[in-house]
């Protein structure tokens, strides 16, 4: 490179070329590593900042992340410190670090108000439209994308068709008719502008929208082509969604042997928390597969794997919404206080200003301080108890009032310890609602809703203190005894199969009858955690359905090989359960 300025316009041209070509960006970023040494500070700053893009496209987040904290040293001060945060909390959504996400985007808003370069609050404002779309947070997004819109000129056409993409996301997230057109718009005007990427994002968003009405083949299509297009540029995390896409689209179309192909891509991907989605989409497919195929053991297999990523998908959105909401809050308190400041301040320069009313002042600068002060202590005891409520609402069913299935495995695998550990007994009871989708579908989920409630209460004050009551699925319940042998769960699991017996439904507008199936089983001395239990109730819980309902069974060994398990699975499996 002959100079200095030869080189800015060297990034400029590489800035182009990540959003349009990422292998030739790829080699033009090898080629400058070689000249690092005889570039600025800035321009120093502004290669890693560019070689981060490059390993976020390839899902190297670590190496980027590295790259976006040097960059951080050689850019204080100045205007692309604002990038470099944005940038940062794009990477942290990558590793699903929602919490420093969010406060880096604190960072670059913080940088961005005071910016006076309208192309760098442009782009910065992008980056944080980006970040709040990957928060589920679509009505920011919508606010950042449409700044940018506002903001840009006839020429600015990359910031255009990124401000265009980010606004079809943004409609087909909050389920606007107008995603398919924001979409098609977008991928026209990308095209024409030649931003193969940001059109090959659009051309997936039409698909997506195509996908959701229903209409399998001509969703296929654009898939296909997307899943061409992302190929070009190696973009990992992309293709592995589009193969997801496609392997639901084609078992929606009962081309089994092309879902499982893609299926099978789509597990070929890195195991981390990036492709959690993906392959909760994957294992849902091969579920249904196996199942069409009446290949029970495996089905039973891959839906407990889809179950198992499906809770992290749960858990991610759960991280997400905290994340948010705690920004939010704290971004408010902030707000307050600052509030509160130039209150004191405005009062200070008027004492000084005013020295013949200082003692009146005095008194009421201490009024007003005492009266900040007890404000803002209320405000934050107000903080500690949403809090709380946020910790009890993610621990809580909302529906019956009791643990939810993670809350209520989490504290029963302490009890289990605590049990085993004092050589004392410990017994579980699972039972499931009989019949419970004929209520629905007689008298409508309102009197589902109410019949779930009701067996709750009429079940509340018959458990102990110290045990565990919680739903674990949408009739399916579990009742975890800690000092409890196997003859006391029976007991236990008999007066509550009573109980529920003798509800009366009459309160409900109707008049039906409420009965459940118990699977019990005890402690066993080769028992290292709660799972063999849950195992070995549920065979006994089928058992229980086999044998007519309302009805308690004891786990036995006979279980394991009797021949009534595989037609319980199978009627178990029928929709008429």
């Amino acid at each position: 490179m002959a100079n200095s300025l030869d080189f800015d316009q060297a990034l400029n041209e590489l800035d182009v070329l990540l959003q349009s070509d990422l292998s030739a960006a790829q080699k033009k970023l090898a080629e400058y590593e070689k000249e690092f040494s005889r570039l600025t500070t800035i321009q120093q700053g502004r290669l890693r900042i560019d070689r981060a893009i490059g390993y976020f496209f390839t899902g190297e987040y670590t190496k980027a992340l590295d790259d976006l904290h040097q960059a951080e040293t050689l850019v204080p001060n100045t205007d692309l410190l604002a990038s470099v945060y944005s940038y940062k909390a794009t990477v942290y959504i990558g590793l699903r670090d929602y919490d420093k996400a969010l406060a880096a985007v604190a960072q670059a808003l913080a940088l961005v108000v005071n910016i006076d370069d309208v192309t760098i609050k442009r782009h910065s404002y992008l980056r944080i439209a980006n970040i709040y779309s990957e928060m589920d947070a679509y009505s920011d997004m919508g606010l950042y994308a449409n700044k940018v819109l506002q903001l840009a000129k006839e020429t600015d056409v990359r910031d255009i068709c990124h401000a265009k993409l980010l606004r079809a996301i943004y409609l087909l997230g909050v389920k606007n008719p107008d995603a398919f057109d924001a979409f098609e718009d977008s991928r026209e005007y990308c095209d024409a502008k030649q931003f193969p990427l940001l059109a090959t994002m659009s051309i997936k968003g039409k698909a997506m929208v195509l996908q959701e009405r229903g209409d399998f083949l001509g969703a296929r299509a654009i898939l296909l082509l997307a899943l061409k297009g992302y190929e070009a540029f190696q973009f990992q995390l992309e293709i592995s969604h589009v193969h997801a896409l496609l392997a639901e689209n084609y078992f929606a179309m009962d081309e089994q042997v092309q879902a499982k192909s893609h299926a099978v891509k789509v597990l070929s991907f890195p195991d981390d928390n990036s492709y959690i989605e993906h392959k909760h989409i994957a294992y849902k497919v091969f579920a249904e597969l196996m199942a069409a195929d009446k290949q029970f053991e495996q089905a039973y297999e891959y839906t407990r794997k889809e179950q198992y990523y499906n809770q992290l998908i749960f858990d991610q959105s759960r991280m997400k919404t905290l994340a948010y909401q705690a920004a939010k809050f704290n971004a408010d308190e902030q707000s307050r206080e600052i509030n509160l400041l130039n209150k004191e301040r405005e009062l200070y320069i008027a004492q000084q200003m005013v020295k013949e009313r200082e003692y009146t002042n005095m008194l009421m600068f201490i009024t007003i301080l005492v009266g900040g002060l007890f404000f803002l202590g209320i405000l934050l005891a107000v903080g500690q108890m949403q809090k709380r409520k946020f910790m009890r609402m993610a621990r809580m069913d909302a529906l019956t009032g009791i643990l939810n299935r993670g809350a209520g495995q989490e504290l029963g695998e302490n009890l289990f310890v605590q049990a085993t550990a004092r050589s004392g007994d410990f017994c579980v009871i699972l039972f499931d609602l009989d019949f419970f989708k004929r209520i629905n579908d007689s008298f409508g989920h309102g009197t589902g809703d109410w019949a779930l409630k009701k067996v709750v209460d009429s079940l509340k004050s018959h458990i102990r203190n110290g045990d565990v009551f919680a739903r674990i699925g949408g009739e399916e319940f579990a009742i975890l005894l800690p000092y409890a042998d196997e003859d006391k769960g029976m007991e236990v699991a008999e007066q509550c199969r009573a109980r529920i017996e003798a509800i009366d439904t009459q309160h409900s507008g109707h008049k039906f009858v409420i009965t459940a199936s118990f699977g019990v089983s005890g402690l066993m001395a080769d028992d290292l955690s709660l799972d063999p239990l849950f195992h070995r109730a549920d065979m006994a819980l089928y058992a229980a359905k086999a044998n007519g309902r309302n009805t308690v069974v004891r786990y036995s060994d006979i279980l394991k090989c009797d021949k009534q398990a595989t037609d319980l699975r199978r009627h178990i499996a029928s929709p008429s359960v």
